[in-house]
């Protein structure tokens, strides 16, 4: 058949391939229309370059090829006539019972195309989103396993930084009895305290995964954790928070992890806006109904370059090298937020780029 020929020696592309499917019907109908025209038994035997059509080809190609193997029948019912030796059946084949046995051949030949064609474009369509699932647990499995070993060089690093902690706060207190510039003193204890609090804060957020505890927030509180978190991490820089007063009492079930996995991305649209010399950032928070059940809605937009297609889909969801490093707090975020019930999106827009976080809301009065 040239279709296989084609398929195995020429090309894998859909044209070449829907020609020679199409070259096939008419050899097909040729060799019908030369024995026995519409009255061959064999005739439904061109049934299976639909199914042939639809393994190999796009929808549109395979409707093509659909739609040439029915006017193929229906040529069946003139052709024989038209072909030399075949004259003598001509009188027969026009007879109104020849005729009437012929459209039904046409009509049970379009009827089972028509259902081959629905089975088959479902049945490929359910292969294409079983294998787009498997693909995408392949990718979730291979970015849990990132995030494990991520998550036990921190607890390791966090078990061997406790003790020189310690031994640092041992010396805070005699330096704070020696007789030295108190602005020293001063800066030297606000440091300490921060690094005992990121500890403490890990230790906590740590103890509440392990032990699946959730903690009942109101929106008001999670705007209060973030700006001190990225008072800390980045005091540099301004964000500008809005949230309706009546959204604030909205309130969010989930763990201590929530409020780095946020300021996270926070901080990612700051050092975006930042390469373009923009420190500014918007964070928008509002409730919007999705499916009919409450959601936080949290906008945050930088005024960066912007991503490409490639990046929009791969953000997030894999660790991809870039000149700024591995997109693994974008990774850990959209991680921990997927794991909190809530989702994370990004698109650009005329401004920059928009990160979208959506949150499940469990009360709002």
């Amino acid at each position: 058949m040239l279709t296989l020929l084609t398929y195995k020696f020429i090309t894998h592309r859909a044209w070449p391939l829907c020609l020679a499917l199409c070259l096939d019907i008419v050899l097909g109908n040729l060799w019908v229309a030369f024995n026995g025209g519409i009255s061959n038994p064999f005739t439904s035997l061109l049934l299976i370059f639909i199914v042939i059509a639809f393994l190999l080809l796009p929808p549109t190609f395979a409707l093509i090829v659909v739609l040439i193997s029915i006017l193929g029948q229906v040529a069946q019912i003139g052709l024989p006539s038209l072909l030399p030796g075949q004259q003598s059946h001509t009188a027969h084949a026009l007879s109104d019972e020849m005729l009437k046995h012929a459209m039904g051949m046409v009509s049970g030949f379009v009827i089972a195309a028509a259902i081959i064609a629905l089975s088959m474009y479902y049945l490929k369509r359910q292969w294409f989103q079983s294998e787009k699932a498997l693909q995408n647990a392949r990718e979730r499995q291979l970015r849990d396993e990132q995030l494990l070993t991520i998550g036990a060089a921190a607890a390791q690093l966090t078990h061997d930084v406790a003790t020189p902690v310690q031994s640092l706060r041992l010396l805070n207190e005699e330096l704070q009895e020696c007789d030295i510039e108190l602005s020293l003193k001063r800066e030297f204890n606000e440091h300490l305290d921060k690094v005992e609090v990121s500890l403490e804060q890990w230790r906590d957020a740590a103890e509440d995964v392990r032990t699946r505890r959730q903690h009942n927030y109101t929106v008001g509180e999670i705007i209060t954790q973030l700006r001190q978190l990225l008072r800390i991490a980045r005091p540099d820089a301004q964000v500008n928070w809005q949230c309706p007063e009546r959204f604030k009492t909205a309130i969010i079930s989930a763990d201590r992890t929530l409020f780095p996995a946020i300021a996270n991305l926070v901080i990612n649209a700051i050092s975006a806006g930042e390469r373009s010399h923009q420190l500014v950032v918007s964070v928008q928070l509002n409730l919007t109904l999705v499916d009919a059940n409450p959601q936080l809605t949290i906008h945050i937009l930088d005024n960066g370059d912007g991503l490409s297609q490639a990046q929009q889909r791969k953000i997030g969801k894999s660790m991809t090298l870039s000149e700024n490093g591995m997109g693994i707090g974008a990774v850990i975020s959209h991680a921990t937020l997927e794991r909190l019930g809530g989702q994370v999106s990004w698109q650009s827009t005329s401004e920059g780029t928009l990160t979208l976080v959506l949150l499940p809301v469990t009360a709002y009065e």
